[in-house]
């Protein structure tokens, strides 16, 4: 007896690689198709691009420092509204005395995205507002409420961050967070695509 409307086994494959792909970013849509763009990105770009993208970052990137001018340089492209980058974020606590952290704010997730990482930036004190937001991210996987409108020019800021993240390769465009380009005190570039936890990113970025 034949069994009608049963999935073939390469489908099935493939939506179990679709879910696997999902768990580790924020998209603003389709997460297993952004995934794999990342991946592409992360994986197959030479060594000579790695450096020379590293390079337009740190030239146009704009966002705020949380290390301790540790001679290894990262910089981390993230949503405030994105729970992976709050994740990650809390990662990077145990070793912001190797690595000087920038965190630069882009929107995936649309206007209010970009109004808390508008406020951020213009802040009195960003650590400490961001530290808030991921804080509250955590405890209610919500950011926190905006109470003052942000700057027509740190709103244009974050709009410029999240236009550089997506020209970064060309070929696998990123609209995924958070997104890490680190560079080592020895001059490596690496890519780091999506949350990690201590142990997991503090392996990635081949620290003592």
């Amino acid at each position: 007896m034949k069994i009608k409307n049963r999935l073939p086994i390469a489908t099935i494959s493939l939506l179990l690689l679709s879910l696997t792909l999902s768990l580790s970013a924020c998209t603003p849509a389709v997460k297993a198709r952004e995934e794999t763009m990342m991946e592409a990105h992360a994986k197959t770009i030479t060594p000579e691009r790695r450096a020379a993208i590293m390079a337009r970052i740190e030239k146009e990137a704009r966002g705020i420092s949380t290390g301790s001018g540790a001679p290894n340089k990262a910089f981390v492209f993230f949503d405030p509204h994105c729970s992976y980058c709050s994740d990650l974020w809390r990662a990077t606590q145990s070793v912001e005395n190797q690595v000087d952290f920038v965190w630069v704010p882009v929107s995936v997730f649309g206007e209010e995205s970009a109004a808390m990482g508008a406020v951020i930036l213009e802040s009195a004190n960003p650590a400490g507002i961001m530290s808030a937001n991921e804080e509250s991210m955590r405890l209610s996987e919500n950011p926190l409420a905006i109470t003052s409108v942000p700057t027509e020019a740190a709103l244009s800021t974050v709009e410029s961050n999240t236009a550089l993240m997506h020209a970064l390769d060309p070929a696998a465009p990123i609209q995924s967070v958070p997104l890490m380009y680190y560079r080592s005190a020895k001059g490596q570039v690496e890519v780091i695509s999506g949350a990690l936890d201590a142990g997991a990113l503090k392996s990635a970025l081949k620290l003592e």
